[in-house]
């Protein structure tokens, strides 16, 4: 997405910089000791064009998606889908943006009237079958940190020289390249792929992930705007759309490609760090929701707001077991029986058949450009929720 003259640059990255501030300023207004969580926050930010009274048309940017964290579940693999393993804010940010797709769907299905479904930010693909977004709507990323991984390996440019950089996952509380990762510990306790590595399969299969690839088209990002100061752009650019070089004689099934994103450095409008309060709490929060969900960064489940409940487990509301249940809804509102009839979420992941396909060629890329292997976890997402 071309963003125009340096005056339009400059309304893109400080418009999506104020409407993050401002929205996690409202919504931890009567919360002021979970201020500091904002060091870590990323938010994705929808842009449309929409006709003004003047009957011309003007850029609506909203914020739909946001979350804050800055660690990993380090505990042994849970079968259950109920704790969050990732809990960085890029992670949590996007996991609230899968949410607010599902809620879009479900909108999409109880407005039966053209007119009405203006409201929705989904029309029918022209491929069919599917939806997809309406013309001129863009998603763009704010990030207050540069993401974990590959990005962190290179603190200044490195002009005229493609360094080989391999997938980093986060284990046991440290961050290590993938090839350097025991096979028992890749096997028994939980791994994640770090934050620029994600940010490099989303530039392929897109942010929407395989279960809403069974209603949707890949969503894509169009721009990330970067509010760390470390001189680190050009290198994170480079991770992002550089080293994959997954062209079109990749072969990657319509309608997945490899798209490239736009970086601008944005204003920081947050604290350098995080408090001891805040240091192991993730927040997240999507459009509709009345307030952001507590997670606790050491078990990955909900703090519990009653004392006295300290011992009965609180899955999120972004947990897997969660997404399985909203797929559901959604295939249930859509007809699709097919889809209910899946008893597990690594079957009803399985069957998105196209973005298997891509997701397996992609991977296999990785693999032949010596990356590494992407850290799988097929054993914790054999659940029926």
């Amino acid at each position: 997405m071309e963003m125009g003259t340096p005056e339009n640059v400059f309304s893109h990255v400080h418009r999506c910089a104020a409407l993050t501030s401002d929205t996690f300023d409202r919504l931890l207004a009567g919360d002021p000791q979970y201020w500091s969580c904002k060091s870590s926050v990323a938010a994705f930010i929808l842009e449309r064009e929409v006709m003004d009274t003047q009957q011309g048309c003007r850029e609506s940017f909203e914020l739909v998606a946001l979350g804050t964290g800055d660690t990993c579940y380090g505990g042994w693999l849970d079968f259950r889908g109920w704790r969050l393993h990732d809990m960085h804010g890029l992670v949590v940010a996007r996991r609230a943006l899968q949410r607010y797709l599902y809620k879009q769907l479900l909108l999409w299905c109880s407005l039966k009237e053209p007119a009405d479904r203006e409201k929705c930010i989904f029309q029918p693909s022209a491929e069919g079958g599917l939806l997809a977004l309406k013309p001129k709507v863009f998603v763009h990323l704010y990030l207050s940190r540069v993401p974990t991984g590959a990005s962190e390996n290179f603190l200044t440019p490195f002009p005229g020289r493609k360094p080989s950089v391999s997938l980093c996952v986060h284990a046991k509380g440290a961050l290590m390249p993938v090839p350097s990762c025991p096979a028992s510990l890749l096997a028994a306790c939980v791994c994640c792929a770090s934050g620029s590595d994600k940010l490099s399969r989303w530039s392929v299969l897109g942010l929407q992930g395989a279960l809403l690839s069974h209603f949707m088209e890949p969503l894509y990002l169009s721009s990330i705007i970067l509010a760390d100061p470390s001189p680190i752009q050009v290198s994170l650019n480079w991770v992002i759309n550089e080293r994959l070089e997954l062209g079109p004689e990749a072969g990657l099934p319509a309608p997945y490609a490899q798209h490239q994103v736009c970086f601008f450095l944005g204003p920081h409008v947050s604290p350098l760090s995080s408090s001891a309060e805040c240091s192991s709490l993730s927040l997240n929060w999507c459009r509709g929701d009345a307030a952001p969900e507590q997670v606790d960064g050491t078990t990955g489940l909900l703090v519990p707001k009653n004392p006295t409940a300290e011992d009965q487990v609180f899955p999120s509301q972004i947990c897997k077991a969660a997404m399985l249940r909203y797929f559901r809804e959604v295939a249930q509102q859509m007809n699709r029986n097919a889809l209910l009839a899946l008893p597990t979420y690594h079957q009803a992941k399985s069957q998105a058949e196209s973005y298997q396909v891509a997701k397996e060629q992609l991977f296999a890329h990785l693999t032949s450009q010596g990356l590494g292997k992407w850290p799988q976890k097929h054993l914790v997402d054999n659940f029926t929720g």
